[in-house]
């Protein structure tokens, strides 16, 4: 694994999600853009092109996303932090095959083990059902 993925993409970031008329959407998206490009660390990353948002077309969310279980929410948010999965198993108190488990579907995500999930990635519980 490179050491891009092992180091983690999350700290010192902060997600924003706003909802606003559609109408209004162009204007609004502008406007972030321009906040975004005031930002000193703007320059370290990559900007997006208008020419990208300009696409029509419509995809589903299997197109998206793939096969979307609670085993691959497991996974994705495991490589998000550039964890193995003995230190996740670590993380939360389990053994590394129970994370193995987990991932590859062959033991469900009760909502016990989701709520530890969320607690240990500072995320919403549901992701994980």
């Amino acid at each position: 694994m490179s050491e891009r993925m092992k180091a983690r993409t999350t700290d010192g970031f902060v997600e924003f999600s706003l909802r606003v008329p559609e109408s209004q959407a162009e204007r609004v998206g502008a406007a972030l853009r321009a906040i975004v490009a005031l930002l000193p660390e703007a320059s370290e990353t990559a900007p997006v092109a208008d020419e990208d948002l300009d696409d029509d077309t419509l995809y589903s969310p299997d197109e998206v996303f793939g096969s979307w279980t609670p085993g691959a929410a497991v996974r994705a948010y495991r490589l998000r932090e550039g964890l193995t999965q003995a230190a996740l198993a670590r993380g939360i108190e389990v053994t590394r095959s129970v994370v193995s488990d987990l991932e590859t579907g062959r033991r469900p995500v009760s909502g016990a083990m989701a709520r530890r999930l969320g607690e240990f990635f500072k995320a919403e519980y549901k992701n994980f059902l």
